[in-house]
């Protein structure tokens, strides 16, 4: 087949992807290449419909399904940690919570070395980027692609009874946790658009900024990157049984996200050379830093029995209650099928630190087994119930990713290393005691029945850390594999440049050096739209 030529070529179209690729577009005349490895089925009903999460997460058409090696750090469970594999990435199969993060992390990026990257730098991508109908305008966005919506104009009786609860155990309320303040509770704030999913398929590749020189290539999963020398000058990639290869004039990107970027590097010969050298991998530069530094938010829940058939739990016990909810969907936008389940959050500090949150509660409109138990028969209590989850904001473990295999088919190791280290211990311990210290308050007494899991029983700290080892599940926050900085272990300089490489940069997640202290597709769009001026010279 004969090469495709652009001038930029760029590997993976999810949140920052898609956002990089139209920006480009949009200020060059040249062609823009976009390769993404899933089908085009961001269109489905499902995948629009906030609640479809439950759906597709599980379903290997929407999402890579990969396993992380068996955990030691918790009880030896492997914890199923699926990526979006369509267009949009995983901003078309997450949660929609919309968190840029805690704006002091980012200036913590700054004081690492990492020029450009503070919260004032940053804040101009983050208003461009978002259309939020409510907000002081100094820090929101009220005209960009990604559309905000508040579960307050959504709201219900558990969700204000959780608030309630939270503000008599000492939590302020904070209406825009996005705005002058990131401490505190309140209602969550969704990337949707009149009830359905505002992915960056949706905002970036099918809305108006998109230009006719942007390309994109669907179920064109990219193998390597070619090289001259320590020169990138394109990727190869498979559609179908074909092998093809697209060259670029300027710069090849990798916006593969997390796990699929790294693992290009490493099939491409650019990693710890001794490590690459043992599988038979050319070595085309010795850079350690590549698939080290994982980063992820390790989620518990506490749940409970619901003294009234208002949670999820009844309505997807019923047909008739199911019914009329997609009823209710279809005619106002409204309802559950309109949220991902979980209405509203609180960002808390703890005695373990001073002066920023640690820790982050929120609550579930349904209870089960595990974050994956949407029905009955498949984990979800046959009563009415609801969760309580709580993660650690900036975990101080580090895991890795690394291949085992020379074939870009086979998933990589990933060992995200969860509670390795003491501090993310005691974190947890003190987000579930907060949990319980909530949900003792008079606002919530009237909606709890008992607490199912772990059970009024465990009180001890053994017994408590061993409930979260057991039942801790990922957040779907993997990030920094492909860490910016300027010490011997980061993979790219702070305009995105892979370190000893020539027209190479990783532009997505794998670059955060640490947790932005939240949930991170919105500091990943954000990494697109920086990472275009960065491409462009605009910085």
């Amino acid at each position: 087949m004969a090469d495709t030529r652009a001038e930029y070529v760029i590997v993976g179209s999810g949140s920052s992807g898609a956002a990089l690729a139209t920006r480009l577009a949009a200020r060059t005349s040249g062609k823009v290449l976009l390769l993404e490895a899933g089908a085009p089925r961001d269109k489905d009903f499902w995948v629009k419909t906030p609640v479809g999460i439950a759906k597709i997460l599980q379903n290997p058409t929407y999402v890579w399904p990969s396993n992380t090696v068996a955990q030691s750090t918790l009880t030896g469970q492997n914890i199923y940690l699926p990526m979006g594999k369509l267009p949009g990435g995983s901003s078309s199969v997450n949660g929609m919570i919309y968190v840029r993060g805690d704006p002091a992390e980012f200036d913590n990026w700054r004081t690492m070395g990492c020029a450009g990257w503070g919260y004032d730098d940053l804040l101009p991508y983050f208003r461009r980027l978002e259309s939020a109908a409510f907000g002081d305008a100094k820090f929101r966005g009220h005209d960009g692609p990604i559309s905000v919506q508040s579960i307050a104009d959504n709201s219900d009786e558990l969700t204000e009874a959780f608030i309630g609860a939270c503000t008599q155990a000492g939590i302020a309320r904070n209406p825009d946790y996005n705005g002058a303040k990131y401490e505190g509770v309140g209602h969550l704030q969704l990337s949707t658009r009149n009830g359905r999913r505002c992915s960056t398929a949706l905002g970036y590749l099918d809305g108006p900024l998109r230009r006719p020189n942007l390309e994109m290539l669907t179920e064109a999963r990219t193998t390597r990157v070619l090289f001259e020398g320590t020169r990138a000058i394109g990727v190869e990639y498979t559609r179908g049984s074909e092998t093809h290869r697209a060259l670029a004039d300027r710069e090849v990107i990798l916006s593969a996200g997390p796990i699929r970027s790294p693992q290009l590097l490493e099939l491409s010969g650019v990693g710890d050379a001794a490590a690459l050298q043992k599988l038979g991998v050319s070595v085309v530069h010795n850079l350690p830093g590549v698939g080290e530094n994982f980063l992820d938010h390790l989620q518990s829940r506490i749940t409970y029995a619901c003294t009234k058939a208002i949670t999820l739990n009844d309505i997807l016990a019923s047909k008739p209650r199911t019914l009329a909810m997609g009823v209710r969907y279809i005619l106002t936008r409204k309802g559950f099928m309109a949220t991902p389940a979980a209405t509203a959050h609180a960002n808390v500090q703890t005695s373990l630190e001073s002066g920023r949150a640690g820790v982050k509660i929120q609550v579930h409109h349904l209870s089960g087994a595990d974050r994956y138990a949407t029905a009955k028969g498949f984990g979800l209590d046959p009563f009415p119930g609801f969760a309580i989850g709580f993660f650690q904001l900036r975990p101080a473990s580090r895991g890795s990713i690394h291949i085992a295999s020379t074939d870009p088919t086979k998933d990589p190791i990933i060992n995200p290393n969860y509670l390795a280290e003491e501090t993310d211990r005691s974190h947890m311990l003190a987000a579930l005691r907060l949990v319980r210290k909530v949900m003792s308050q008079d606002a919530i007494k009237p909606y709890v029945d008992r607490e199912t899991r772990p059970g009024p029983a465990v009180t001890d700290d053994a017994g408590l850390l061993e409930y979260i080892k057991t039942s801790g599940q990922t957040s779907w926050h993997p990030i920094g594999t492909c860490k910016m900085g300027v010490d011997d272990k980061a993979v790219v300089t702070p305009d995105l440049k892979v370190r000893g490489i020539d027209r190479l940069r990783v532009i997505d997640s794998s670059i955060m050096p640490t947790m932005p202290s939240s949930n991170t597709n919105v500091a990943s769009i954000m990494i697109g739209e920086k990472g275009a001026d960065l491409v462009l010279g605009q910085q």
